[in-house]
C-alpha cells in the first residue's frame, strides 16, 4: 500500500488557515513584518503541541529569539542550542546570511546569546554547543531527545545529514520540526526534497504531525508490533 501521510493544518479560525496557506504560496505579497509575525504564530502553534518538559534541541540558533519561545512555551528539562556561529564561504544568498562576513560579528552574536541565556545556563536548563550539528548530535544517546527544531544548513545535503544524524536520537513519539518548508529560498527544493525522501524511506517510522505555513513537524512512531496489526 502506498504511504499517504495525513497533513493537518491546526488553526482555531478559518481566516488563520487562509493566511497560513497564502503565506506559503505567495510570500512576496506580505511585508517583512507580516512574514515575521506569521512565522512566529506558526512556530508557536507547533510548540503548543510539544509536551512540556523533556529534552529539546535547536539546530541553527542565530540570535536565540526562538530559543526563548521554546523555553517559555515548552519549559524543557534541558535545551541544547547547537550553532557554530561562524562564517562559511558557501555562497549563501538568503537575506538571513547577508552581511555575515566578519568573524567578529559572529563572536558578538554568540556572546549576546550566552548573556541572554545566562540564568538558564547557570541552573543547567540550557547548554550551548558551538559546533557543527553532526558532532553535537553524536554526543546524545539514542532515544534521548523529545523535541528538535531544525533551522540550520538548508541545502538538500545538509537537511539529509541532519535527519540521518538526528532520527536515532529521538524518542518514540518525539517531534522534529523544520523551518523554511518551501521552495522560495536559495536552497530551491532542497528542504522539501530531503524531508519527503526521508519520509518515503521510513514510511512506518514517522508521520507528518502538522504543517503550519512554512513550518512542518514530524512525529517518530514507535516500533510496529503484531498486536497493532
Amino acid at each position: 500500500m502506498a504511504f499517504k501521510p495525513k497533513i493537518t493544518v491546526v488553526s482555531h479560525h478559518q481566516n488563520d488557515v487562509a493566511e497560513t496557506v497564502a503565506a506559503s504560496i505567495q510570500p512576496t505579497e506580505l511585508t517583512k513584518k507580516q512574514k515575521r509575525q506569521l512565522k512566529n504564530q506558526n512556530r508557536k502553534r507547533i510548540l503548543e503541541c510539544v509536551p512540556k518538559g523533556g529534552v529539546c534541541i535547536e539546530i541553527g540558533v542565530w540570535r536565540g529569539n526562538f530559543s526563548r519561545q521554546i523555553l517559555d512555551i515548552v519549559n524543557p528539562l534541558h535545551l541544547a542550542l547547537i550553532d557554530p556561529w561562524q562564517h562559511f564561504e558557501d555562497g549563501d544568498k538568503t537575506e538571513a546570511f547577508s552581511g555575515r562576513t566578519q568573524e567578529q560579528r559572529f563572536e558578538d552574536i554568540y556572546t549576546e546569546v550566552c548573556q541572554k541565556m545566562s540564568a538558564e545556563i547557570e541552573r543547567g536548563q540550557v547548554s550551548i554547543m558551538r559546533e557543527m550539528s553532526d558532532t553535537a548530535l553524536a554526543q546524545f544517546e539514542d532515544q534521548s531527545i523529545d523535541f528538535a527544531y531544525i533551522d540550520g544548513d538548508h541545502s538538500y545535503e545538509g537537511v539529509c545529514a541532519d535527519l540521518a544524524n538526528l532520527f536515532p536520537k529521538m524518542k518514540d513519539e518525539g517531534i522534529i520540526a523544520f523551518d523554511d518548508y518551501h521552495r522560495f529560498g536559495w536552497w530551491g527544493d532542497g528542504v522539501l526534497r530531503a524531508i519527503h525522501e526521508f519520509i518515503g524511506r521510513h514510511p512506518t517510522q514517522c508521520r507528518i504531525l502538522m504543517v503550519e505555513g512554512a513550518q512542518i513537524a514530524l512525529s517518530k512512531l514507535p516500533p510496529h508490533t503484531e498486536a497493532q496489526a
